[in-house]
């Protein structure tokens, strides 16, 4: 079977290497597995344009680029509060099997001395995704990054999310994974009551 992947031009990846390269290692995958453009003309480019996505979607990861900057600002009357953004969108890819799983999240904290802005959440949950990764881990780094971000009293963060991993391979059954994390205030009983009523409510909305 002729390589045709020559004919696709190079294009430098940001943390190294080209997408030629990476598209032919895909091709020769593909064509083991006997998923060849001969046996399907809807196949010709497809090792290129998994290649083309995978570099755009892990384009951070792969340029080892540092979170987004978050600006931080005077607590004043916002200190000791809880605040809470919700039914945030993401999509990201699973470490194992490179599926999607994507869903909502669900982010609190207590402010200490700063605060931040209201689309901070928003920004570190669509950096901290953009790499392979695990539901319960990207939980994890979005609270660790918004503990950099405003050094809170506490923080909480709930994904809930569909995983393809589990209904398109493995147990082919539906189903919501929810991941939490509660740090700082949010382990004491009344701060983790607080973010899960908030939850419910947000369930019934």
């Amino acid at each position: 079977m002729p390589d045709n992947t020559e004919q696709t031009k190079p294009e430098t990846l940001a943390g190294g290497g080209d997408l030629l390269t990476a598209a032919r290692a895909l091709r020769r995958m593909l064509a083991t597995l006997r998923l060849t453009p001969d046996r399907d003309p809807h196949l010709e480019r497809t090792a290129e344009n998994v290649a083309e996505f995978w570099a755009e979607f892990f384009a951070p990861f792969i340029a080892a680029q540092p979170p987004p900057p978050i600006s931080a600002f005077p607590a004043g009357e916002m200190a000791g509060q809880f605040v809470a953004v919700g039914s945030l969108p993401f999509h990201s890819l699973c470490a194992h099997h490179l599926t999607p799983f994507f869903g909502a999240a669900h982010v609190a904290y207590v402010p200490d001395k700063l605060g931040i802005g209201i689309g901070a959440p928003a920004k570190l949950l669509e950096y901290a995704a953009r790499r392979p990764q695990l539901q319960e881990r990207l939980a994890a780094d979005v609270a660790t990054a918004l503990e950099a971000a405003c050094r809170p009293r506490g923080v909480a963060v709930c994904l809930v999310a569909r995983q393809m991993c589990m209904e398109m391979r493995g147990a082919r059954a539906e189903g919501r994974v929810e991941s939490v994390v509660l740090r700082g205030c949010f382990q004491e009983a009344a701060w983790r009551d607080q973010f899960f009523n908030y939850l419910a409510r947000q369930a019934t909305d």
